[in-house]
């Protein structure tokens, strides 16, 4: 085990691992695993290996470099040759991808039976989410736990009402879903067991009156010992009588009734503005009742809107595993849940084993890249083939990470894991605390943030303190001869404006764009990354934002692509159009389809059928005669790509193309470009010449506000408000465990935003506002203020360390002439998708199904699927009415017969995808149920349908189309069979037959 510090070189000592196992140990390159937390990492670290061995090959002195460093002689071509020669095979790169190799290896072995793996990604996960959410919650409005979901989703994202529905409700179910998995139901039954009895919500609004009466006058024979308290104490009962149940708020008499919840019953009630309250035992013993049954109900309260909403995160997650994950469409954290699911059952156990035992002969030799970030569904994951190399003589381990930058908490990373797989495995720590990447100066200011233990200590308590100290080193730097500066200044007022502006001089000062110089511009958040990308290309630098941009929202061109489409969704939104109308795209709609917008929107989707969006936007951008930039060019092409694989994957309507793009987020990667804006946690493991923070946030850390899950062994509750947690122990340790972890991350994230500068380091810290009285902020700003001795309320420099003509040493920038960017082509005509309930009756009436109606006909379905043969198995049919229903129908001997199997060579698929091209048009399906018999020479097509109609006549006349089309896809895959087509009506009763017409 290796403890990193930032820059201090541990990909060049897990390339060098690599070359000392096959170099050095003659080890197959093909049994070595390593693994990291990024592309991009593994991306570098390969290229280490390579660039390492090639450079030794042809350079005695780097090859005596290496060997010294491995301990003894090696041939480098050789090695070079193997690793070259075993590339495609290499099990070399982020942890998800390998897991993601594993499962589409052993999809079988794994339990994933329903059809072939394929991972969902980006925006295709979203509209697949999208609409099996949209089913869902319309079905949970129906429910009598709606309004509980209700509430808890509004105290969720509040605050965050710009967002849209949708977006709102799948962030949320994000938050919840994991958790889900790994424990299901057994966080309701933790529930019961952690927070106990407690009474009815509605028992705070029964009793309130009662109890407040005898307590005003009660009160009214009290002594009171200073002026203004029994003023106090009415308002305090006043506020009790008006308080309701849920909202979490005391009213203005919040600081008297939280001082009643912190009393210890002593016979002085001592509050904050009220000292020496003495009340007689009638009163204390009346008011300590009163304060207890509105906690309890409050928690109560918290309970009960905490089951609605697993319930349906139950119900949510039940649907993603029978349309998706059952069916092979897995997302990564589903790849992960399904790596870890032998720790759950013994069938996932011996499942496991059959593909443990078939890889174990094929790795032995593991490498780790930061392990701080390694989150428990990984590690679990990962556990058995560890163990394995742990245990055999052969096998070796290798982890590598640095506690001090564990930022990705937000997403699942535990550093503690780091503590406990060291002990586990009793791993000696080699710790690297000298920077390869960083100038004195630099670390002069490192050191004296992170190596001040009393400051630490002193803001964020002892835990913290001895946590960060236990992987704490003081940095050294490689390059001692290097010369760089360090200015820390205080920036008057809060405006971003002034900041920027700040900024722009900077970069000016060092010669950003002029000089041979990488600039990074680190903030906090995605849109300020957009506001001050935007802020610098006014002031005329080439800029590059790294980390997620979305085309359809950050640049004129895109917003028009998306408004186009968006109208073509909805051709009477008037916005929308009205956007398109004001763009260079009306021009081409009128020179190709007229003046007349019903024209234009009928041609349109001409274009789509024969081409697909990709293609008809592509097909309308080489029309528009304005030329925009290549910034805007890229968008452009971001959203067309997007399109163009929404087309290949099976594509849909306008409306489905529009949820493809909405949020379009695309990952860009660092560009040629002077200056690069980014978020501190996308700068973590790169380096720049000069590095600006212009964005630190002097919040104090924890914000209790953001406390929005609590978290025990074996619960989740969406937490009431804070005096109600704050009197329940379980909440109250929960609450500290996440208070310490935000702190914790705090301190992490600021370690790694100043690790990013080699040689410039320049931070501009918010002025401390006149007004603030608290004598202690724990905000990690407030240590950069310690380290340089300052409190902050004064505005100009307040350290600087360094030559502040460093940037001098640093060559010109040659200037490159851009090359001419090739034009456009033509677009491909894509095939039309069409699906077989699209194949029904032209003209037929179509019944509007209610949110009810649907979760029954989904419920029937799903009853039905659990059906196997009749005659060799009994069936275990869900609870409920739809269970009920199926079983009855079942009794029925025509409908029985059909499902037994009477001693035939009969294979049954249930649930069965079909994907078939007929008459020009790719067709996708889903077949309720499907015999093949006497291996292909007889097969039936059976559908289930929970119509209510009066007759066999009514049905066919409804699903004739569809279950043609079912034949016809059946027959291209056994065309000497003879097929026949059964529809199963539950309100019918009986096997209505589609024959061929």
């Amino acid at each position: 085990m290796i403890r990193a510090s930032a820059g201090s070189g541990k990909t060049y000592q897990l390339s060098n691992r690599v070359i000392g196992l096959v170099g050095r140990g003659e080890v197959d390159p093909e049994r070595i695993v390593a693994l990291t937390f990024t592309r991009k990492a593994a991306g570098e670290f390969a290229d280490a290996v390579l660039e390492k061995l090639a450079k030794a090959a042809m350079d005695p002195e780097e090859r005596k470099k290496i060997e010294g460093d491995l301990g003894g002689e090696f041939d480098p071509l050789q090695v070079l040759e193997k690793v070259v020669q075993a590339l495609p095979r290499l099990a070399l790169g982020t942890m998800d991808s390998f897991f993601t190799k594993v499962v589409r290896g052993f999809q079988y072995e794994l339990g994933i039976t329903g059809g072939s793996f394929e991972l969902l990604e980006g925006p295709m996960r979203r509209a697949r989410l999208d609409e099996l959410l949209g089913d869902v919650v319309g079905n949970a409005l129906w429910d009598e736990n709606a309004e509980e979901f209700l509430a808890a989703f509004r105290r969720a994202t509040i605050g965050r009402e710009q967002k849209a529905v949708v977006e709102l409700l799948l962030d949320f179910f994000d938050g919840w879903q994991d958790k889900w998995r790994e424990h299901g139901s057994e966080l309701l039954e933790g529930l019961t067991r952690t927070f106990g009895d407690l009474p009815e919500v509605d028992a705070w609004e029964k009793e309130k009156s009662k109890l407040v009466a005898p307590l005003r006058a009660a009160s009214k024979d009290v002594e009171w010992t200073r002026k203004g308290q029994d003023e106090a104490m009415e308002k305090a009962l006043t506020a009790l009588e008006k308080h309701t149940i849920g909202s979490g708020s005391l009213g203005s008499a919040s600081g008297f009734l939280k001082g009643m919840l912190e009393w210890d019953g002593s016979a002085t009630l001592v509050l904050k503005h009220y000292k020496d309250v003495e009340m007689g035992r009638v009163l204390e013993d009346r008011l300590r009742m009163m304060m207890k049954l509105l906690v309890e109900c409050e928690l109560s309260a918290a309970v009960e809107r905490t089951r609605a909403v697993l319930r349906l995160v139950g119900d949510f997650d039940a649907i993603c595993e029978r349309q998706l994950r059952r069916r092979g469409l897995l997302g990564f954290d589903d790849v992960k849940v399904l790596m870890g699911e032998w720790l759950k059952s013994e069938s996932g156990r011996l499942r496991r084993e059959a593909v443990d035992y078939r890889l174990d002969a094929r790795y032995d030799h593991w490498l780790l890249d930061e392990f701080q970030d390694t989150s428990v569904p990984q590690w679990k994951g990962l556990m058995p083939w560890i163990e394995e190399a742990a245990s055999d003589e052969a096998g070796t381990m290798f982890v590598v990470g640095d506690a001090k930058q564990a930022i990705y908490g937000w997403r699942g990373g535990d550093v503690k894991l780091f503590d406990e797989v060291r002990d586990r495995y009793q791993l000696e720590p080699e710790a690297m605390p000298v920077s390869r990447r960083s100038c004195e100066a630099v670390l002069d200011l490192v050191n004296r943030v992170g190596g001040n233990d009393a400051a630490i200590r002193e803001l964020f308590g002892e835990n913290i303190a001895s946590r960060w100290a236990g992987g704490w080193e003081e940095h050294e730097a490689h390059q001692k001869e290097l010369s760089g500066f360090v200015r820390v200044e205080v920036m008057e007022g809060k405006e971003s404006e002034q900041r920027y502006e700040r900024v722009v001089e900077v970069l000016n000062e060092v010669g950003a764009g002029e000089r041979e110089l990488s600039c990074g511009v680190l903030v906090r958040k995605n849109d300020q990354v957009v506001e001050l990308a935007d802020r610098l290309r006014e002031a005329g630098f080439q800029v590059i934002e790294e980390g997620r941009r979305r085309p359809t929202e950050d640049h004129a061109v895109g917003v028009a692509l998306r408004a186009l489409i968006a109208w073509l969704a909805d051709p009477a939104d008037g916005m929308e159009r009205g956007v398109v109308e004001m763009s260079p795209l009306n021009g081409v709609l009128e020179e190709r389809y007229g003046e007349h917008w019903q024209a234009r929107w009928e041609g349109l989707l001409r274009e789509v059928e024969e081409k697909g969006f990709g293609g008809m936007l592509e097909g309308l951008l080489l029309g528009v005669s304005v030329r925009t930039s290549e910034f805007g060019h890229g968008r452009a092409m971001d959203v067309i790509r997007t399109l163009e694989a929404f087309d290949a994957d099976g594509g849909g309507g306008p409306r489905e193309a529009l949820r493809a793009i909405e949020k379009l987020e695309v990952a860009q990667e660092p560009g040629s470009a002077a200056v690069q804006v980014m978020t501190m946690h996308k700068a973590k493991g790169l380096g720049f010449d000069v590095v600006v923070l212009p964005e630190m946030s002097d919040g104090q850390v924890p914000n209790a506000g953001k406390f929005e899950i609590a978290e025990g062994p074996d619960w989740l509750l969406q937490p009431p408000a804070q005096w109600v947690r704050q009197q329940h122990p379980a909440l109250r340790e929960a609450e500290e465990r996440w208070s310490e972890t935000q702190q914790y991350e705090a301190l992490c994230l600021l370690y790694v935003a100043l690790t990013r500068a080699k040689r410039g380091l320049y931070v501009l810290l918010p002025q401390v506002s006149s007004t603030r009285k608290e004598p202690l902020w724990s905000s990690p700003v407030e240590l950069i203020r310690a380290a340089c001795g300052c409190d902050g309320r004064e505005p100009g420099v307040v350290d600087e360390v360094g030559d502040a003509g460093w940037w001098q040493e640093v060559r010109a920038r040659e200037t490159v002439e851009a090359g001419v960017s090739p034009a456009l082509v033509a677009a491909k005509a894509l095939r039309a998708r069409t699906t077989p309930s699209g194949e029904k009756k032209k003209g037929a009436v179509k019944i509007a199904l209610s949110p009810t109606g649907m979760k029954f006909g989904n419920e029937v379905h799903e009853a039905f699927e659990r059906v196997g043969w009749l005659d060799e198995e009994d069936s275990v049919l869900s609870e409920g009415e739809a269970g009920v229903i199926v079983g009855e129908t079942l009794e029925k001997p025509a409908v029985r017969g059909l499902f037994e199997r009477r001693g035939r060579e009969a294979v049954l698929f249930r649930e069965q995808a079909v994907e078939a091209i007929l008459n020009g048009k790719w067709l996708s399906g889903i077949v309720d149920r499907l015999h093949v018999i006497d291996g292909g020479k007889f097969v039936e097509i059976i559908d289930f349908k929970t119509d209510a109609v009066g007759s066999a006549e009514e049905l066919l006349e409804r699903y004739r189309g569809q279950m043609k089309a079912y034949r016809e896809v059946v027959e291209k895959v056994y065309p000497e069979a003879e097929v026949r087509c059964l529809l199963v009506s539950t309100k019918l009763g009986e096997v209505v037959e589609v024959t061929r017409s």
